[in-house]
């Protein structure tokens, strides 16, 4: 008797798929998943790499504007607004088979809307991709409210800047004199300060400079007050030209300057009084003005070796600029 081979497996599913049951079973399977993305509310698609359709939902066409045979006979690669979006999305789909992106896609009456692709890449035997198929979901709304968002960020972040340049004019103004443009004594006080923390940590000398213009009252007395700021603005010119930019200079209140010179050595500072003699002297003979300028002044140092406050550096030049004042005086 001839021994039966068993049965293969293809032929086996050969078999079953010829079963009237199971084909019945497959077709009502197939009825359930057109039925389902019939009525999905996203969009769902299949199309080849070159982007014909072979598949799509009525939804996918509701959301391009098209009926939905009309919508097969396109070509997808139209409907991108940039062509570089399908572009890119390709290159990461070889990269990963999965992924999300997002871009405008051309309606029919030509609009446009923002689409969420959730893609899913299908490789053929040579490795590229043959098929694409997947999710689209439409935000434009979300777009629309991401946009105005950012518009409103944008508003507030300019509002913030200038805000935070309103506080520093403020924050200017309130440790600068007004008249002069020096620091005023609020002013001096801060700055000096830092700076004195600073010498005490480089164990660096400083010295402090008290200028007192001798003849303010006589101006505005004879003169007039507008003449008078006239001089106190022409005295406030002097020292910011004599004196290095790194200088903290201030008026003190009145008819009263501070110069507080750091990193410098006692001939330096004594130098600098020199120059500011000299500049005097050269505005007075120019005779521009129909006043003449003079100063009284007083010096004290920083010892690193014996750390002084900005108040005792003061009093001390204070003391000196009074009695070189009252010298003049006798």
């Amino acid at each position: 008797m001839r021994k039966l081979k068993p049965p293969t497996k293809k032929s086996f599913l050969r078999g079953k798929l010829n079963s009237p049951s199971l084909r019945k079973k497959f077709k009502e399977s197939e009825q359930r998943l057109q039925t389902l993305l019939k009525h999905l509310p996203v969009g769902v698609y299949r199309t080849t790499a070159e982007g014909n359709l072979i598949e799509a939902n009525p939804a996918l066409a509701n959301m391009l504007g098209y009926e939905l045979p009309e919508l097969l006979k396109i070509n997808v690669k139209k409907l991108y607004v940039k062509k570089e979006d399908r572009v890119e999305q390709f290159r990461r789909l070889e990269k990963s088979k999965i992924h999300f992106s997002e871009f405008k896609l051309r309606r029919k009456s030509g609009g446009a809307i923002w689409g969420r692709d959730y893609p899913h890449a299908v490789f053929g035997p040579s490795g590229k991709i043959e098929f694409l198929e997947g999710i689209l979901i439409e935000i434009s709304h979300e777009k629309k409210t991401e946009a105005q968002l950012k518009k409103v960020l944008r508003k507030l972040q300019t509002l913030n800047e200038e805000r935070k340049e309103l506080i520093l004019k403020l924050e200017a103004h309130s440790i600068t004199d007004e008249l002069t443009g020096l620091y005023n004594r609020r002013g001096f006080f801060t700055i000096a300060s830092e700076h004195l923390l600073r010498a005490a940590r480089n164990q660096s000398p400083m010295y402090l400079l008290y200028i007192d213009m001798d003849n303010l009252k006589d101006i505005n007395d004879s003169l007039g007050h507008h003449l008078g700021d006239r001089a106190l603005v022409k005295m406030a010119g002097i020292l910011r030209k004599t004196f290095r930019s790194t200088d903290v200079k201030g008026r003190m209140g009145g008819d009263e300057f501070a110069v507080f010179a750091f990193d410098t050595t006692e001939a330096g500072a004594e130098a600098a009084m020199k120059r500011l003699e000299k500049n005097i002297d050269v505005f007075n003979a120019k005779g521009e003005d129909s006043f003449q300028l003079s100063f009284s002044s007083g010096m004290s140092s920083y010892d690193p070796g014996h750390p002084s406050t900005i108040e005792e550096l003061l009093a001390r030049a204070d003391k000196l600029m009074y009695e070189q004042k009252r010298l003049k005086q006798t």
